[in-house]
């Protein structure tokens, strides 16, 4: 028998979800409160894992003996395959659990392995280096998007509200579907829409500020690159230039600049020595900026 036609729609699934998460919340506040007893090292160690073991036990209980789980029964749904004839096995139903509590962590893992994998292969040139763990990094990111777009998909065309559920293929039916209220479904399609025009607002804000620090770095380049262009032009012209030697360069002086000791240097050069130190170059004599003297016309 095919249950094609006796689908669930979005106010089922989601009312059966927000129940499911409800018992789950108060049984992982009671493994929390066992585990408290214990003593409190323990407690702030492994509490975090508190929801987990709780949501994994809620439906790993309810799937092992093919039994609805407390918020399917309230709506009156059940788990369907993909073909919408028979009930999913129990491996099928363990896989979409293990996905749906435990994939996002395992998938932040890997991330973080092929990061540092990446980081420490020495064999990789250190540009695509930083372009790969730049995608990686990028790629951390993606779960929340991921999962409000496939949220805003469900709301538009009700096919599955979770992620785990698409993968593995499982569908939910409602049993007395003869029985449903024929009530209209466009608040969803409107929440639908809405969702995803905030993905999107969100990931174009994002790329935008990526795009705003790729030209500032290149703007940077350019300065600096126009930088050392002038201190080429400096030295060409020092290069060009006879005269006396500046014994700090050891080129012949640009902007003789005279201490009150009587010594003559370049300007720039005696302005980056004293930023050091604040002598004479020469005769080691105390010496501050305020008190140079830059030659004109010689």
């Amino acid at each position: 028998m095919n249950f094609r036609n006796a689908r669930a729609r979005q106010p089922e699934i989601v009312r059966s979800i927000q129940k499911d998460d409800r018992y789950t919340k108060e049984l992982a506040g009671d493994i929390s409160d066992l585990l408290r007893l214990t003593g409190p090292r323990n407690w702030i160690k492994y509490n975090q894992l508190c929801q987990l073991i709780a949501e994994i036990s809620y439906h790993g209980f309810a799937s092992l003996n093919n039994l609805q789980t407390l918020g399917e029964e309230y709506t009156g749904i059940i788990q369907v395959d993909s073909q919408y004839r028979n009930i999913p096995s129990k491996l099928l139903q363990l896989a979409a659990i293990i996905l749906e509590f435990g994939g996002e962590a395992l998938y932040l893992k890997t991330l973080h392995i092929l990061e540092k994998y990446i980081k420490d292969n020495d064999e990789i040139v250190p540009e695509a280096k930083n372009k790969l763990v730049a995608i990686v990094q990028a790629m951390r990111s993606s779960p929340a998007f991921i999962k409000a777009l496939h949220k805003s998909w469900f709301y538009l065309r009700c096919n599955k509200y979770q992620i785990s559920k698409r993968i593995t293929g499982i569908n939910y039916v409602l049993i007395r579907h003869w029985l449903q209220p024929h009530f209209s479904l466009y608040g969803y399609k409107i929440l639908g829409i809405i969702t995803f025009v905030q993905v999107s607002l969100s990931l174009a804000s994002i790329l935008y500020d990526i795009w705003g620090q790729h030209k500032r770095k290149q703007h940077q380049s350019l300065q600096s690159s126009k930088g050392s262009l002038r201190n080429e032009k400096v030295i060409e012209e020092k290069e060009n230039l006879s005269g006396p030697t500046c014994i700090l360069c050891l080129a012949p002086r640009i902007n003789t600049t005279l201490t009150p000791c009587g010594h003559l240097f370049c300007w720039n050069c005696l302005l980056d020595w004293l930023d050091e130190r604040d002598q004479c170059p020469l005769c080691r004599e105390y010496l501050k900026k305020s008190n140079l003297i830059q030659l004109r016309n010689l």
